[in-house]
């Protein structure tokens, strides 16, 4: 018997509109204690559609600016992971002005297992030849690393991928290796689906910006920030090629 798959992927959105959260608390009828934290967690439940055929197993939450009664909210929620029958996704909430007051990461389990997207499992092996295919054929990212000997990290939350590279030419897509990398590039989950699946690349504005951070050696880094530039371009490329 054939096993039906989800259609739910990484990059999915949804988001819900702007609500007083007292008139949300009211329309539900949940009753909080006075000067409670869990307002912001609450209202991100009741303001974002949940995954479909799914029910939530784990939160991980934080209050930058506590919700409180009085403020106008909105939600934004995107999927950052898709494995078996397991998601993952981050929500944000937003007050009247944009700024994001409480945001965290949900659990999902899936009632039936989703079909693999290695061009979308970022920082994994399987995306790692993807990239290594893509990037051995660009002639700017071989010249760029012409007389280079070293090993790049990617993270993306807690998955690490590492490039090895000799004059120009990958010759390792692994998890680990033996001495470690020169220098990890690190940024949240959901920051990689912005920069992977956003429409336009604004990587080098974002780096400019301080968005992301770094192990090892930081020299290195700030070195080597146009071939990442080729990297991260090279990905969007390969998960273009998964989404259309």
């Amino acid at each position: 018997m054939s096993t039906t798959l989800n259609t739910l992927r990484v990059g999915d959105r949804t988001a819900g509109s702007g609500r007083m959260a007292a008139d949300l608390l009211a329309e539900s009828g949940i009753v909080l204690p006075t000067g409670t934290f869990a307002l912001g967690t609450v209202a991100a439940e009741l303001l974002t559609p949940p995954v479909p055929a799914a029910h939530r197993t784990g939160l991980r939450w934080t209050a930058i600016t506590p919700v409180t009664a009085v403020d106008r909210i909105r939600s934004e929620a995107v999927v950052t992971r898709v494995e078996g029958t397991t998601a993952e996704r981050f929500v944000r909430v937003l007050d009247a002005a944009g700024a994001v007051r409480e945001e965290g990461t949900e659990t999902w389990r899936l009632a039936t297992p989703s079909e693999p997207v290695p061009a979308l499992d970022f920082c994994t092996p399987a995306w790692g030849e993807l990239l290594r295919d893509h990037l051995e054929a660009d002639p700017a990212f071989g010249s760029a690393l012409a007389t280079w000997d070293g090993t790049v990290g990617l993270r993306c939350g807690d998955r690490e991928l590492h490039l090895r590279i000799y004059r120009g030419r990958i010759v390792d897509v692994t998890r680990r290796t033996p001495h470690g990398a020169t220098f990890t590039f690190v940024a949240p989950d959901h920051t990689w689906v912005d920069l992977i699946l956003g429409a336009h690349d604004d990587f080098m504005r974002r780096a400019i910006g301080g968005e992301f951070s770094s192990t090892g050696d930081g020299y290195e880094y700030l070195r080597l920030t146009k071939p990442l530039n080729l990297i991260i371009g090279h990905a969007r490329a390969v998960a273009r090629k998964a989404r259309s």
